[in-house]
């Protein structure tokens, strides 16, 4: 139990920074992204422009794919520890219902004191 709460808040740090650091890595690489453009309509040879365009076509489709990363998965994250954290509160609640329906029932007197054998 005390591995598992470390654990977790170990994990709530290291998202917490994420998430405080991903605005940061975002304009890195939007900024890297615009550098590359900038570099590639520098060059006056057309032969090294189009190689340089079609490199920087799969850049940008890698720079996409890891804004969207970058962006989502501190965010997906979050929910998904405070869902699950949520879901284990209805599953404890749900079952102290259950042990205080049986308790009840065990308590029950279920012949009438007339019926004693």
């Amino acid at each position: 139990m005390l591995m598992k709460s470390k654990l977790l808040r170990i994990l709530t740090v290291f998202l917490l920074s994420l998430v405080v650091l991903s605005p940061a890595l975002v304009a890195i690489i939007v900024v890297w992204q615009e550098h590359l453009n900038f570099k590639a309509t520098q060059n006056l040879v057309y032969a090294v422009s189009d190689v340089q365009h079609f490199a920087n076509h799969g850049v940008t489709t890698a720079i996409s794919i890891l804004l969207w990363v970058i962006i989502l998965a501190p965010i997906g994250l979050c929910l998904g520890i405070t869902l699950h954290k949520s879901y284990v509160a209805y599953r404890a609640a749900v079952l102290q219902r259950k042990v205080k329906l049986l308790e009840k029932m065990w308590q029950q007197n279920t012949y009438p004191e007339e019926i004693i054998l």
